[in-house]
């Protein structure tokens, strides 16, 4: 492996059963890589990661790592609220990783500061928000500094201003030359956080070219709606580029852009989606 190669897939293929999950996947990090995974739900992305993260077994094909002592980082798509504090749990994953009683305090507590949560010493988990579960998500990450940081849908659930502190965050670690792997749902996040994206489409990954933005503002529409699980299959196969989630109330939302806008509603509509809401967002790039 090159000197500044992390981690090498080599036409890695997953089975789950009879399930071809992941088919002949090869994919190169580097160090300083931020790269962007984007496909549907259930199109592979959180095996993928896991792969990476050599959390899972492969079925064929190689994982190579530039040395045996590689720090790789991983948050998994949500964390457990857990009746701990962050300080407790941080401590506890510290001692997981080796480090010394005195240096894990001390970078628990830079952790605190550099993720801007107070370091409260009697509130649970199981009482903290979405975002302040995914700043520990991403301490416990991070208490190793990783050569590779492994994100699974990190800005999922979040609320504007807790994304743009992500982001910044995100931006200063990969400053201090971690690499980023990150399953991205909105592709405006995406653009504002990588150096290249991949999709997986039918178990194989293909990178996708970008083209810039021309504006400084780009337009997005969060469409909350009901339908039916086969229409989602049909309307992502139709529009590989629109994101969707289910929502805490039971909705499905779906993200997309300008360049779907019409054509999208009109699929929609004409497969029997009824919409709930349709929201036109504008969002600095």
């Amino acid at each position: 492996m090159k000197s500044d190669v992390l981690v090498t897939l080599e036409e890695v293929s997953k089975k789950y059963a009879s399930r071809d999950v992941l088919t002949d996947i090869s994919l190169t990090i580097k160090q300083g890589d931020c790269i962007a995974l984007r496909g549907s739900n259930g199109s592979g992305k959180s095996t993928l990661l896991r792969i990476v993260s050599g959390l899972i077994p492969l079925t064929s094909g190689q994982r190579l790592l530039k040395h045996s002592k590689l720090v790789i980082g991983y948050t998994p798509d949500r964390l457990a609220k857990l009746r701990m504090t962050s300080t407790e749990y941080l401590t506890h994953m510290g001692r997981i990783c080796n480090i010394p009683k005195k240096d894990l305090q001390d970078r628990i507590k830079e952790l605190h500061a550099f993720f801007n949560l107070e370091q409260n010493y009697s509130l649970k988990m199981i009482n903290y928000s979405k975002g302040m579960l995914q700043k520990v998500n991403l301490m416990q990450a991070t208490i190793q500094t990783p050569d590779l940081l492994v994100l699974d849908e990190p800005f999922s659930g979040l609320d504007k201003e807790s994304i743009a502190h992500l982001l910044t965050s995100l931006k200063k670690i990969k400053a201090e030359g971690t690499a980023i792997l990150a399953a991205v749902h909105d592709p405006l996040l995406a653009s504002q956080l990588v150096s290249h994206t991949y999709w997986i489409r039918e178990g194989k990954l293909k990178l996708e070219r970008v083209e810039s933005i021309p504006s400084e503002l780009s337009v997005i529409f969060e469409l909350e709606c009901v339908i039916r699980q086969e229409i989602i299959d049909s309307l992502t196969s139709l529009f590989p580029d629109i994101a969707w989630k289910t929502v805490d109330n039971g909705f499905v939302r779906f993200s997309f852009t300008q360049k779907d806008y019409s054509a999208f509603l009109v699929e929609f509509i004409h497969k029997g989606g009824e919409i709930i809401s349709l929201q036109r967002k504008e969002r600095s790039v």
